[in-house]
């Protein structure tokens, strides 16, 4: 990934910062001068140059934002798609590592450059060439300024040191509460059982299962580390207050210090303000530790490696027999569809739909028999086949991001015409942010985004879950019609409680027959016309 943008906003958050110090300095001076002006004395010339600075801090300061969030959004892109290179034909094995925790991750690593690369450097810079200016110009009371710079990087480097441990602590609490999280979830089924448990006397084995997991420790961890920023802070503000008294005071100082003289402002003024211009530093060396702590959190992914089929292409049919989901008490689907045309698959709640879907895709490890144009197709994910599920997932990043997560290189046309045909023209420019951080979307949003990205994926067949739920009737005929066009040269199979009108479907599977729970071993589904 090329780093001028990342070296422009880094040169450009210098420009703001010496321009800033630069104003104080000559602003500082330019008051006690004017306290002792001679007559005919020039105030022109200061107060534009002040003015000129102060047009150059604003100028800089919007463009190294600018510059540094677009380069910002670039890298999360980068970043994440490495990440989605490392786990490719890959299942992450850890239940606690979560799209959340991975979004967390990797917005960590790629936001290093404005989150504390470029302060830290700013900071350092600007500190070091006042203590060597003040040195080269022998300023009065320039040994304050070299021991309050001392007294920084020593504060800086004991913050950042306990800054590591509770960012190493907060991600052991964070991946502790998500595992909770999913092992409390997937107790659903049975919490109506608690109370029932809570009333069996002790001597019958009564076990009552865990109540919902807390985030209090996480909040904890998370809130020391602000409180010791802050506190890091309050220190260096009361040091460098305190070698503002010490200044003035004349204490410490030498009878050469002890200047009338304008110029012996400009220290003290720099000891006053330092706490807002270098203070920064404390809360951006606490994104140092949290970053570091990504870096070892994505290095130690576990992951599993998943059974990938190259791409297959269905030319005839595609045929089931004896077939269903592995390891669940489903009833087994025997049926051929054509490789083309739009099969509706129906059935109560719970009957199997979604599952019988995944594991024609290879999302789920299947029982029996699936065959492409008379050909055997081993248990394993087909590569060209997309499952488009009931509730997507939606990536914390550009519409185009999410309609390109592998960074194929589809077309922008491609992308905006498939959004409007899906009346998803509120979702463009495609550089909306959406996701966690961006834009909220709704559910018939996230479900018709998930649809438009497989689409552009040109998948030979799609296996659509519930794609008209929590869609109004117009927008309904406008995801149909999508549908209609695309099956004119593809296999898609949908699973829907709604089929509208304008869907046009050429065959329906039911899998009404049964309930899941009660089938008897070896009951067989057949598809009808």
């Amino acid at each position: 990934m090329k780093s001028k943008p990342a070296y422009l906003t880094l040169l450009l958050a210098l420009l703001h910062g010496m321009a800033g110090i630069t104003i104080l300095v000559i602003s500082s001076w330019f008051i006690a001068i004017s306290a002792i002006a001679p007559v005919g004395f020039n105030y022109v010339i200061p107060a534009v140059v002040i003015r000129a600075l102060a047009l150059l801090r604003i100028a800089s300061g919007y463009a190294s934002m600018w510059v540094g969030h677009n380069d910002l959004l670039a890298r999360i892109a980068g970043v994440r798609l490495r990440v989605f290179r490392q786990l490719e034909n890959s299942k992450i094995t850890d239940k606690a590592f979560t799209t959340e925790a991975l979004a967390q991750h990797t917005e960590e690593l790629a936001s290093r450059w404005i989150a504390w690369i470029a302060p830290l450097s700013n900071i350092t810079f600007i500190f070091t060439n006042l203590c060597v200016v003040a040195v080269w110009f022998n300023l009065p009371s320039t040994s304050f300024l070299i021991t309050l710079f001392a007294i920084w990087l020593v504060a800086v480097v004991v913050q950042g040191l306990g800054a590591l441990n509770i960012a190493k602590r907060v991600t052991k609490e964070n991946k502790a509460f998500r595992q909770q999280s999913a092992d409390f979830l997937n107790c659903s089924a049975i919490w109506h059982l608690n109370k029932a448990m809570n009333h069996m006397p002790k001597e019958e084995g009564r076990h009552v299962i865990n109540s919902a997991p807390s985030a209090h420790s996480v909040w904890q961890q998370q809130t020391a580390q602000k409180d010791k920023a802050q506190r890091a802070n309050w220190w260096f503000q009361g040091a460098a207050f305190s070698t503002v008294v010490l200044v003035m005071s004349g204490v410490f100082s030498s009878p050469s210090e002890m200047s009338y003289m304008p110029i012996a402002i400009v220290v003290p003024m720099i000891l006053l303000a330092a706490p807002d211009w270098a203070g920064a530093a404390f809360h951006s060396i606490s994104k140092f530790a949290q970053h570091k702590q990504s870096v070892k959190a994505l290095k130690k992914l576990k992951t599993t490696p998943i059974q990938v089929i190259e791409n297959t292409e269905l030319q005839h049919s595609l045929t089931l027999f004896d077939f269903a989901a592995k390891n669940r008490r489903l009833p087994l689907v025997s049926a051929t569809f054509p490789s083309s045309g739009i099969v509706s698959v129906s059935g109560p709640s719970g009957c199997g739909k979604s599952s019988l879907l995944q594991s024609i895709a290879g999302v789920l490890p299947s029982t029996g028999i699936k065959e492409v144009d008379g050909m055997r197709i081993p248990d394993g994910l087909i590569k060209n086949w997309r499952y488009v599920e009931q509730e997507p997932i939606v990536l914390s990043g550009s519409v185009s991001s999410n309609l390109d997560p592998a960074g194929m290189g589809i077309p922008v046309d491609d992308m905006t015409n498939l959004l409007a045909q899906l009346g998803l023209e509120a979702l463009m420019p495609l550089s909306i942010w959406i996701g966690k951080a961006g834009r909220a979307l709704s559910g018939g949003e996230r479900k018709r985004l998930a649809l438009a990205r497989a689409i552009l994926s040109h998948a030979n067949v799609l296996l659509v879950d519930e794609p008209f739920e929590g869609l109004d009737v117009a927008t309904q005929h406008k995801v149909c019609e999508v549908l209609n066009r695309y099956a004119a040269n593809h296999l898609i199979l949908v699973a829907s409680h709604v089929t509208p009108s304008t869907l046009n479907v050429s065959s329906t599977l039911s899998l009404d027959e049964g309930s899941v729970g009660n089938l008897s071993k070896g009951q067989r589904l057949n598809m009808v016309t």
